[in-house]
């Protein structure tokens, strides 16, 4: 009687061992397929926004090049960093494309140009020259001035500010730093402020040469998509491919002739060309004779370690600062950081707390998806794998 009574109490076990088993591979199975929707959910919404942003990318505008199948293009480089309002006209050169005869003039101004400044802008009669004109009479000020000079109009402007200058050397795998000194660099020239604008010219020319290939790829497109966020300018990005094209049509590796180099007011200047293989001895062989009259506070790069110190300490200081954070997202702030692991902290931080600020939840949805993409053109899996979990929270997912 007992066995039986045991049989019966361990068949009764077995059978709720088993039936509880069962719910729970019932409840397992719902909850992996919840799990597996959500995901799939959240992927798919993820693949929708940056599907909406590849298609602000895509979108038809006007003939850049007008009736007159010409493109004048006024490139500026404004040397602004944190605590400027305003930036000097540092580097100032118009790009004049002619798609009928396929030729390129670049035309350099130097900063020192003479140039009128708004009334009770000026300080002292030395402060009279272009440069000045966009940092006291503002940029429209500037390019007024700067058209003066050029004696032609600009159709549009591209501004590349201080950060964006590297961010851009960078993305083009050249050396930052160096990059930046041979460009900057105008001491140790007898002819000074002209023979370095004339290097801006010749660098553009290199650029052109370099990176316009003639037929354009996908990894090209993702490039200059990168390199057009680093840039303020009043050409959309399909006006833009459309200058590329015609560009590379032109076949200017074949043809650098085609290319010329000129500068306003004109001046005795000399052809050096840019070679990124030489340039830190190019650079130091410039500074070496002068470095004793060079002041401290000029941007040769030695001080490199101290600027991207100040830089962060400023950006931690500043981080719940609305105000700041918007302009330090403006201005890619990050990019002047060496360091990829430093710059990148730093890049996902701003991006965090911008996201913040912004009203709009296709804006913040916009803002991250570029931050994924641009991570993932990079080959940084890391912190494309951050800005995907970002999203996923502005989604709601």
């Amino acid at each position: 009687m007992k066995m039986k009574v045991l049989k019966n109490l361990t068949m009764f076990v077995g059978f709720g061992i088993m039936f509880w088993l069962l719910i729970k591979g019932v409840f397992w199975f719902q909850n992996h397929q919840e799990r597996k929707r959500t995901a799939a959910a959240r992927t798919q919404a993820i693949a929708e926004v940056l599907e909406r942003r590849q298609n602000e990318f895509s979108q038809e505008d006007a003939d850049p090049f007008g009736n007159d199948d010409m493109a004048h293009i006024l490139l500026i480089g404004i040397d602004k960093r944190i605590g400027q309002t305003e930036g000097h006209c540092d580097a100032i050169q118009l790009i004049s494309i002619d798609r009928i005869q396929d030729t390129i003039a670049i035309t350099a101004v130097p900063r020192g140009t003479y140039a009128n400044l708004p009334p009770g802008t000026a300080a002292t009669s030395t402060d009279y020259y272009v440069a000045n004109s966009c940092a006291l009479g503002g940029l429209d000020y500037g390019i007024e001035q700067t058209e003066r000079i050029l004696q032609q109009n600009a159709d549009y402007v591209v501004v590349v500010g201080f950060s964006e200058a590297l961010g851009i050397f960078r993305t083009l795998e050249l050396p930052t730093t160096e990059t930046l000194q041979w460009l900057r660099h105008r001491q140790g020239y007898q002819i000074g402020e002209p023979q370095r604008a004339r290097n801006h010219s010749t660098f553009l020319k290199s650029m052109l040469l370099r990176f316009v290939p003639t037929e354009f790829s996908t990894t090209d497109n993702l490039l200059h998509q990168l390199v057009y966020k680093m840039i303020q300018t009043d050409l959309s990005f399909a006006q833009v491919k459309t200058i590329l094209n015609e560009l590379a049509a032109m076949d200017l590796e074949n043809n650098p002739n085609n290319i010329t180099l000129h500068m306003r007011p004109a001046y005795a200047v000399q052809d050096i060309p840019f070679d990124e293989t030489q340039i830190q001895e190019h650079v130091e062989s410039l500074l070496e004779p002068i470095k004793g009259w060079i002041p401290e506070q000029a941007y040769t790069g030695t001080q490199q370690h101290e600027v991207e110190s100040l830089l962060v300490e400023t950006i931690h200081t500043n981080q719940n600062d609305e105000d700041f954070i918007s302009w330090a997202h403006t201005h890619n702030l990050w990019l002047q950081i060496e360091n990829e692991q430093s710059r990148e902290e730093l890049h996902y931080l701003v991006l965090e707390k911008y996201v913040t600020i912004l009203e709009s939840a296709t804006e913040r949805e916009s803002v991250v998806a570029n931050y994924i993409a641009e991570k993932e053109h990079l080959d940084l899996p890391e912190w494309s794998e951050k800005g995907k979990a970002l999203l996923v929270q502005l989604l709601n997912l």
